[in-house]
């Protein structure tokens, strides 16, 4: 049998004549991800045939200059882009200055799109990316609705879409707040929040795995499964996001949405069919029946801690928490009892991204020490499913050993894994949101957030201290001690 072989996408149909505006252009997000996830798309023909990128940032540039500042940044353009490729990518290029503190200077920018439109009388799909801080994204939809730039056209139905960078809102009110700006401008089928988890190919794999495999969807509830865990474990410090990430911390970085997400696609049930409103269905579902925290529960169930050095690192005393273990329940009669466990943090021992769920032991057991099966999805690095099964050692008597049948992403398939971004963009640009945030989806992870943070404080849940390169405060070991469990992590 051929080795499958990866690719970045199908494209079904052909995509519409279509503008892409990107706001925050010259930030480390579109040197890093967002510019070379479309070089690479405009070289695998990803992109419409007809297609211009407008980069909006304060710097005084031109196209080739701000091309230039990119590379500059960006280590992967700067290996994979070559002088041919480079002119290609510059005559889709379209630069223009603007400044949020002057909102009259974004008054051109309808008229440019307008005339790059006239020559062909064409009428091209106006998208829209906020790559800024999120300070921003209010006066960008008021920039968006005041200079014309969410009209249509007389030759079709023009499509306009806005894609959101998180974090969407710090706590509910505020993402209630923006909720109601953007809906006032954009209908919901217009507005595309982004959580790049999404876009990894074993979050994807989530739902095939358990709906495509009868194998374990019969088991997927509180019968068999004792409980689940789910990590993001860093072995950075919090590096040039200090500033960010004072404000945000641990819980509202990394829980409130990528993690919550990934328990959501974990428990959900399965939707009728994959179109986007049904799938987000199930996850809101899941995320409305997270079981609140009270300033009891908060005590018995969650520990934060800071790293040694962190307050040095940032130049400024800090109680912000880079690292924090919950244990939480689903409200839901597949799931009554099992206990979900989440924890992440920065400045532990290595970088990996997994789900565990972790099925009961045996009632009766014919041999000696039959441990428990575990199903593991390893997001990052190394994307892999494994699932260690008991099997007999070779040799007189029966002694028994743990190991793994695994799926390895690496071993499969050939070529490239496409990055979480080009799939998302490429998503955006024909109008999918399956992997995309609902509202409701967001407001639903914010209420369970907001029951932590409205709880917390140096009493119910102290900063406990750990060392750089351990792997967290002691206390999120004794977290799952007393339940007679211990952290999975392959």
């Amino acid at each position: 049998m051929p080795t499958p072989t990866s690719t970045a996408h199908n494209l079904s149909k052909e995509l519409p004549p279509t503008v892409l505006t990107i706001f925050g252009a010259t930030g480390n997000l579109a040197a890093d991800y967002l510019l070379p996830a479309l070089l690479h798309m405009d070289r695998e023909n990803l992109l419409p045939r007809e297609f211009r990128l407008v980069c909006v940032g304060r710097r005084d540039f031109n196209e080739e200059q701000f091309l230039n500042f990119i590379l500059e940044k960006s280590a992967v353009l700067n290996k994979d882009i070559g002088e041919k490729h480079k002119q290609h990518f510059l005559r889709q290029l379209i630069y223009f200055k603007g400044d949020f503190d002057n909102p009259e200077s974004f008054k051109g920018l309808s008229k440019m799109l307008e005339d790059r439109e006239r020559p062909k009388h064409k009428c091209y799909n106006r998208l829209y990316y906020f790559a800024t801080s999120p300070e921003y994204f209010a006066e960008i939809a008021n920039i968006l609705k005041r200079y014309g730039l969410l009209t249509s056209c007389e030759s079709h139905q023009r499509k306009i879409r806005i894609l959101v960078e998180k974090p969407f809102g710090f706590n509910l009110k505020s993402a209630q707040e923006l909720n109601r700006l953007l809906l006032k401008y954009f209908d919901e089928d217009q507005i595309y929040r982004i959580d790049h988890y999404q876009g990894k190919e074993t979050v994807q794999n989530l739902m095939v795995v358990r709906f495509a495999n009868r194998l374990f969807e019969p088991l997927w509830n509180k019968e068999y499964i004792d409980h689940v865990e789910i990590s993001v474990l860093e072995n950075e410090t919090v590096g040039s996001r200090a500033n960010f990430y004072d404000q945000a911390g641990a819980l509202k970085d990394f829980v409130q949405n990528h993690m919550l997400q990934m328990l959501s696609l974990i428990a959900m049930e399965e939707p009728y069919n994959l179109t986007p409103d049904l799938i987000r269905d199930e996850k809101v579902r899941i995320l409305k029946a997270l079981r609140p925290f009270s300033r009891e529960s908060i005590k018995a169930n969650l520990v934060r801690g800071q790293y040694r050095g962190y307050q040095k690192e940032i130049g400024k005393k800090s109680q912000t928490e880079t690292f924090v273990a919950l244990k939480t329940l689903v409200n839901l009669p597949r799931w009554e009892g099992v206990p979900f466990y989440l924890r992440t943090g920065k400045a532990l021992p290595k970088k990996v991204t997994e789900i565990s769920v972790h099925f009961k032991e045996l009632a009766r057991c014919l041999f000696r020490n039959c441990a428990s099966n575990i199903l593991t999805f390893r997001i990052q690095p190394n994307e892999r499913v494994q699932l260690r099964l008991n099997n007999k050692i070779p040799g007189l008597g029966v002694v028994l050993h743990q190991a793994d049948l695994d799926f390895s992403y690496s071993q499969a398939f050939k070529g490239e894994i496409p990055p979480a971004y080009e799939r998302l963009l490429l998503d955006f640009l024909e109008g999918d949101q399956r992997l995309f945030i609902r509202s409701d989806e967001i407001e639903a992870s914010w209420k369970f957030i907001d029951s932590i943070t409205g709880n917390w404080d140096a009493q119910n849940a102290p900063l406990y201290q750990y060392q750089p390169g351990s792997a967290g405060p002691k206390e999120a070991e004794r977290l799952m001690e007393k339940d007679l469990r211990e952290w999975w992590t392959q």
